[in-house]
């Protein structure tokens, strides 16, 4: 049992390995095109279906409904999830010009786009309910939660703050 739980979970360490090496890539180069954006959302959309299908456990009587819920998910929130990565270059880019004013717009931004994502993930998290059950829905809501919270710390420990460069500045 013991070596069970560690191979599932060196298979999601790989799964978020990579995913965030898709993202950490993306911030290598300072401006991505629509179609490199598209990509990697369709992309990252890919490999979060197979780490959820790790995390999930849904029974065959469930599994259809739940796919198809998840895949809607994916799809509506694929503008939300090219929003936040062109929101991130902004930033990168904002960091030689940062005022004020842009630092207010850009957290304004990102409260937006979070406050979006998470009324989606509570939309969702009621649908896989009501199409399967709570425990399930639980689960979609943790692992969903879980990867995006490791996603996002991945990609703030490849940008700097805006602090840190200012005393990097400074020295």
């Amino acid at each position: 049992m013991v070596f069970l739980a560690r191979k599932k979970n060196m298979k999601m360490q790989t799964i978020l390995a990579t995913i965030i090496a898709v993202f950490a890539a993306t911030f290598i180069y300072a401006q991505t095109s629509d179609a490199e954006t598209d990509a990697l959302v369709n992309l990252l959309g890919v490999q979060k279906r197979e780490a959820m299908g790790r995390l999930v456990n849904v029974t065959a009587k469930d599994s259809v409904a739940f796919w198809k819920i998840y895949d809607q998910y994916l799809k509506e929130n694929k503008e939300t999830a090219k929003y936040r990565v062109k929101l991130y270059e902004t930033t990168a880019m904002s960091y030689n010009n940062m005022t004020p004013a842009v630092a207010d717009s850009l957290a304004k931004k990102y409260f937006v786009n979070r406050i979006e994502q998470e009324k989606s993930l509570e939309s969702y998290y009621n649908k896989v309910k009501a199409a399967t059950n709570a425990v399930v829905a639980f689960e979609f809501y943790q692992a969903e939660v879980y990867l995006l919270t490791q996603i996002r710390a991945s990609i703030m420990q490849q940008i700097p703050t805006y602090g840190e460069l200012e005393r990097a500045k400074r020295k």
